[in-house]
């Protein structure tokens, strides 16, 4: 039975794709997530989000947000997760994309006055792009490496951010492994350990999961 870990706990289909797939599966969260207390002026119109982390930190501080005028404003956001996230809290989201630069390139079409909703680390490029249109920005939630050491048993680990790599790496060899990856920015951080990374074909849980099954399949009757 091969052993795999992944850096986020998994939800309970996805173990059980897993299971039934004959994989052992150790997980754990590589990143600890502390939300913070915020309040947004209202006066954007837009506002995006590029993490579930910060949809979690606006729902627990909902009570502290002008309900009404997020609800009437329009939503952009990173990742299928993220964009059930806030419509779950009743706001609309008007396009989601898989990645930043999705995000980005959409944006440049468009003449918004807009407010990012994000972590303490960041995607540079996204960053960058939204302090030279002079958009505005809250920090909504503080992310912290949770490191830890396993033993040398396993074949392959489940990869969700960049900042998810570097945890891992700080305690752990990649060489000789394989970095399953849930997106291209993940994976460019993963090559700096392993030669050997795969990619989900979409930027979900699930999509990454079955990603290394059906990997593994083809492996096996290869």
């Amino acid at each position: 039975m091969r052993k795999i870990i992944s850096t986020k706990t998994l939800a309970a289909s996805d173990k059980n794709h897993l299971l039934q797939a004959g994989v052992s599966l150790v997980e754990y969260d590589a990143l600890k997530i502390e939300t913070l207390p915020f309040s947004i002026a209202s006066d954007y119109n837009t506002y995006l989000f590029s993490s579930q982390n910060a949809v979690a930190a606006l729902k627990q501080y909902w009570k502290n947000q002008n309900a009404a005028h997020l609800q009437q404003a329009s939503i952009y956001c990173v990742g299928e997760k993220t964009a059930q996230g806030l419509k779950d809290l009743g706001l609309d989201v008007l396009k989601h994309f898989e990645n930043a630069q999705q995000l980005i390139e959409f944006l440049k079409t468009q003449d918004l006055k807009s407010c990012w909703l994000h972590g303490n680390h960041v995607t540079p490029t996204l960053d960058q792009w939204l302090r030279a249109k002079g958009s505005d920005s809250y920090t909504v939630y503080l992310s912290s490496m949770n490191k830890k050491k396993f033993a040398d048993d396993y074949s392959a680990v489940l990869f969700f951010s960049p900042r998810g790599v570097e945890s891992f790496a700080s305690e752990n060899d990649l060489n000789n492994k394989t970095a399953f990856c849930i997106g291209e920015t993940t994976a460019a951080k993963a090559r700096t350990h392993t030669s050997d990374v795969v990619v989900a074909k979409s930027p979900t849980s699930t999509s990454l999961v079955l990603k290394l099954i059906q990997h593994y399949k083809a492996k096996n009757e290869s």
